[in-house]
């Protein structure tokens, strides 16, 4: 190490050379100079004290010194004045010039006479005006002489002190003194500049040398060094502090590389997002000039790749009805700049204008931001047009049937309400007064007749077809101001607005007739089908849709009761059927649960030996207020509203229970035969229902027939075919009721697994008179006995009758001619009569 404590040369070492400073900026140099400095003003303030105070008592030595003269020569030259001594006087005057700076001196006696006198050259200096300043100008002692004790003047001496001569020397001492006290701090000075680079410049160049050897991007890897002498003071606080900012700075940075690559990674995030989003980006400023946008734009406005859209206006996109819509928004969002309130931060719906010249729905959604004066928007579309299709999609079935595309339910409801409001307010008041009747509306209620046969016999799909094909006849009828629609099943209704007069109404219910003249070609398949119409007028009839629509629904049945293919006006008779057959609902309901019903038990007997063969149980309702109530009024209700399910099977427990009651009695073992409705085989669980009733009750399977119509049929051959194997593998007997009256075919009838089938008491009523009514019962009972089958003719009530199913071969019959229905408590000593009475009974 090389140390040169010398003036404007480099104080370094080899290893410091980076860290080299001028020396007139090193902080050694800088507190050595503040401390020279200081000492150097105190040095000088004391120095200058310590002249004052010596010129103070320069000043006071001159009067000392002279007055120490004086008293030496006093007396002398008392004597020398007292006795006129000349030699004497002279004697004493040179002795006074011994004192050098007496440069005069005069002996004179009290005469004035001079005695002996001397003087010397001043001393001449260019400082005059500083020993005027600091004694001032020479001075001039005159010594009156005096003898004896009464002080009698003898004489005077006078001497003059040359004081420039005295302050010659003062300022030659004061001068050695400053120059001394320089001196003295000019080498102070030089040991503290050593001393401060020593103590503290150089492990200043140490600490800022291993702070130069910090990597920036790792500065936790260096650390400063602190020396050991230097571990406890200021300079190891410094260095501990650097270190721990350095760890500090290294966390921070890798802190700040973590969120640099975290927003590198956002922003390649965003990036993609934006690029990869479905839904169309872009930045507009105040004038909606496009700034920025995604691929995604381009794609919703059908635009090639690479087309540049930044610096269009997106006004050339919109089309003009939007563009109003969003001008009107932007503006509010300009007045409203102050506040800057984000109106326009929710959805408005665009229709924008693509390349290929197509318009699409889009969901925009501005939002606003300040950038620094200017107002830019980010506007985010959403391509809305498949889901506003969807929407209208959905409010077009919401308010069509699906099957026909006709106004369903709620919609002519609709339209309904808007006929009548505008027949009780037209539009035009003058129309009105020229035709005051323009004022009704009619209300057509069609229902088709026997399409549940239709649909239980083909199947649904049959029977949707057949609706679709009615919608489109009823469609080719309408008028442009009538409205059609599907309320549901096989139901349709028209609504005829202003309608004239009466005979209107009349004359498109008879023109709907006409229009189902021409059979239904449905699969290769012609089928023939009559409407049953109720005719409902307003106001007459009601003005408002329920009420309108009661009444042609109870003028509907009036027509389907009547054999159906025919219309008919509502009247309040029909009003009145109407709430009739609501309150037999109601009581029937609570006939339900009241167990208001009664089994009745007509016998069957075989022809051969006239012994009973069997029983038929047949329901009874013993309606309270009204006494028994005809099975073919209620049981049309219970089949419409549902409840045949439960009422038929009350009845088959009830007929188990019987027989097991009547095996109690100890009356001989009998088969009962029930009645199963269609809609209680096809729609509940029927072979279930049957085994829980055979096993609860313990009535063996063999003693029940279950009775049941052609129309099971008609559910479809394969599942009628697994339904009554179901039933027969129970050990149950199956019979076929009304026989000859539905649609059954001889392929149909050999798959079945029956055991009997009824010949229809419409056949056997004119047997006797009518030669196709025998010859159908003659086939049936052939075609029977071919396929194995037991045959049983109902409705037997002549001789007659009987004598002609004897000679024809019937199996068994049934009627009046033998007995009518009767309660258990009767039809048991019936039972044992026939038994006990045997064939000759039935002569």
């Amino acid at each position: 190490m090389v140390v040169e404590p010398c003036f404007g040369v480099w104080i370094a070492e080899a290893s410091l050379k980076n860290a080299r400073l001028q020396w007139q900026n090193r902080l050694s140099f800088k507190q050595a100079r503040a401390a020279v400095i200081i000492t150097l003003l105190i040095g000088v303030g004391f120095s200058a004290l310590q002249i004052l105070w010596d010129l103070h008592g320069e000043r006071n030595q001159i009067d000392r010194t002279v007055n120490q003269v004086l008293s030496t020569v006093r007396e002398s030259a008392t004597q020398a004045a007292y006795g006129l001594d000349e030699t004497l006087a002279e004697r004493v005057v040179s002795g006074l010039f011994e004192y050098e700076p007496i440069y005069q001196a005069l002996l004179r006696d009290d005469f004035g006479n001079v005695l002996a006198k001397q003087q010397r050259q001043q001393a001449s200096s260019s400082l005059n005006w500083l020993t005027s300043m600091m004694f001032g100008d020479n001075q001039h002692y005159e010594i009156p002489l005096t003898i004896g004790d009464s002080g009698d003047l003898v004489g005077y001496l006078e001497i003059d002190v040359d004081t420039g001569l005295i302050a010659a020397g003062f300022i030659n001492r004061s001068a050695m003194i400053l120059a001394s006290g320089l001196v003295r701090n000019f080498l102070l000075g030089i040991a503290l500049t050593v001393f401060f680079y020593i103590a503290l410049t150089k492990p200043l160049l140490r600490l800022v040398h291993s702070l130069r050897q910090v990597d920036p991007a790792s500065p936790a890897t260096t650390k400063v060094d602190i020396p050991s002498n230097h571990s406890t003071d200021e300079l190891g606080l410094l260095a501990q502090s650097a270190n721990g900012l350095l760890m500090e700075i290294d966390d921070n940075l890798w802190r700040l590389r973590e969120a640099e690559q975290n927003l590198r990674e956002r922003e390649s995030r965003l990036r993609g997002i934006m690029q990869n989003v479905a839904d169309g980006i872009l930045s507009i400023d105040s004038d909606c000039q496009i700034l920025q946008c995604n691929p995604a734009c381009l794609q919703l406005l059908h635009l090639p790749e690479d087309t540049e859209l930044v610096g269009h206006s997106l006004y050339d996109y919109i089309v003009d009805a939007s563009q109003l819509n969003l001008a009107q928004v932007l503006e509010k969002n300009e007045r409203d700049g102050d506040s800057f309130r984000p109106v326009l931060d929710r959805s408005i719906e665009l229709v924008l204008r693509c390349a290929d010249g197509s318009k699409i729905r889009v969901a925009a959604v501005f939002r606003p931001m300040q950038f620094e004066e200017n107002l830019l928007y980010t506007v985010v579309f959403h391509d809305v047009t498949a889901q506003r299709r969807y929407e209208e999609r959905l409010v077009y079935m919401a308010n069509h049937d699906p099957l026909t595309g006709l106004p369903n339910r709620a919609m002519l409801e609709i339209s309904l309400r808007e006929a009548l409001h505008n027949s009780h307010n037209p539009a035009n008041p003058t129309s009105e007064e020229q035709n005051p009747r323009l004022t009704a509306t009619a209300v057509l209620f069609i229902d088709l007749d026997r399409f549940k046969l239709i649909n239980d016999s083909l199947g649904h799909d049959f029977g949707d077809l057949l609706l679709q094909e009615v919608a489109d006849r009823l469609r080719g009828i309408m008028r442009r101001s009538d409205t059609l629609g599907r309320l549901g099943g096989d139901e349709f209704l028209i609504i005829v607005p202003h309608l004239s007069e009466t005979q209107e109404a009349a004359t498109l219910g008879q023109t709907v007739i006409d229009a189902f003249s021409p059979a239904f070609e449905i699969r290769g398949r012609h089928l023939f089908v009559t409407p049953s119409i109720g005719i409902a007028l307003s106001p007459a009839d009601g003005d408002d849709f329920a009420t309108l629509m009661r009444s042609a629904d109870a003028a509907m049945y009036s027509a389907k009761a009547r054999g159906g293919g025919a219309y008919h006006f509502f009247t309040k008779m029909m009003n009145e059927s109407a709430a009739a057959r609501l309150a037999m609902e109601n009581d029937l309901r609570d006939a339900i649960k009241r167990e208001q019903f009664e089994v009745y038990y007509q016998p069957k007997i075989h022809l051969a030996t006239g012994r009973l063969s069997g029983l038929e149980a047949l329901l009874r309702w013993n309606r309270p207020g009204r006494g028994f109530v005809s099975p073919m009024q209620f049981i049309p209700v219970a089949e419409e509203t549902g409840l045949i399910g439960k009422i038929g099977e009350w009845v088959l427990r009830r007929v188990c229970q019987q027989i097991i009651e009547w095996d109690a009695q100890g009356v001989s073992p009998v088969v009962v035969a029930v009645n199963l409705s269609t809609r209680q085989l096809i729609e509940g669980r029927i072979t279930e229902t049957v085994a829980n009733i055979l096993r609860e009750t313990g009535v063996p399977p063999s003693r029940l027939v279950l009775e049941i119509t052609e129309t099971v049929l008609m559910q479809g051959m394969n599942r009628a075919v697994a339904l009554l194997s179901e039933i027969r593998r129970l050990g149950v007997q199956i019979a076929i009721d009304d026989f000859g009256t539905g649609y059954s075919s001889l392929t149909y009838l050999k798959r079945l697994p029956i055991n009997s089938i009824k010949i229809d008491r419409s056949f056997i009523r004119d047997i006797t008179t009518d030669p196709d009514d025998a010859a159908i019962t003659n086939t049936i009972i052939l075609m029977g006995r071919n396929l194995g089958l037991r045959v049983i003719a109902e409705g037997v009530e002549t001789p007659e009758q009987l004598e002609f199913l004897r000679a024809h071969d019937c199996d068994e019959i049934q009627g009046f001619l033998i007995s009518e229905p009767r309660p258990p408590a009767e039809i048991v000593p019936l039972m044992e009569q026939l038994e006990q009475a045997g064939q000759t009974a039935l002569y």
